[in-house]
């Protein structure tokens, strides 16, 4: 049998039984999840590579951080998989929902050009979220010429020029939206 299918399936069902274990805490102090709880329950097709091997990765020295006070993780990427950055934001709400963003590069092309945000759906899968809730799109399909810049601590993300590398816009998140604050 192919292992990356039986990884495809093992980890579905871990997610499924996360997602069952949670639902299933009626009454009871639900755990908050981190960057990491909620890096693991992306779509296992987002990356070359489910996101539990690129955690394994991370585990190599000089290949990222996995900083779980602040809510981040960056990855240098390989061959096959361009550098990324995961920052978790929180809604202002009672359970404290978080916002997942990730930031990629462009497969041999310039990075931190694209920027993906997810939210936990009841079933207990990280699916993609309206852009809306971050007024600039990325640069990556010609729109423009900047790149995104996830924050390691804080909730303001940068907007640069790719060349200059001069800041062009700060969007700091309001427990809503992001909202310019330059």
């Amino acid at each position: 049998m192919d292992t990356g299918k039986v990884t495809r399936r093992c980890n579905s069902i871990i997610a499924t039984v996360f997602a069952i274990i949670l639902s299933s805490t009626h009454g009871a102090e639900k755990k908050q999840l981190n960057v990491v709880d909620y890096f693991l329950l992306l779509p296992h097709d987002y990356f070359e590579g489910s996101p539990q091997n690129w955690l394994d990765f991370l585990q190599q020295p000089k290949c990222g951080v996995v900083d779980l006070p602040n809510g981040y993780i960056s990855c240098i990427g390989d061959g096959a998989q361009p550098e990324f950055e995961v920052a978790l934001f929180r809604y202002r709400d009672p359970a404290g929902t978080g916002l997942l963003a990730v930031c990629r590069g462009a497969l041999e092309g310039p990075n931190s050009v694209y920027l993906d945000f997810f939210k936990l759906g009841a079933d207990g899968k990280m699916r993609k979220t309206r852009r809306t809730i971050f007024p600039v799109g990325d640069a990556g399909n010609g729109a423009g010429d900047w790149r995104f810049e996830l924050p390691r601590a804080g909730k303001t993300v940068l907007v640069r020029n790719q060349k200059s590398g001069e800041v062009m816009g700060q969007f700091t998140w309001n427990g809503k939206k992001f909202v310019k604050e330059k």
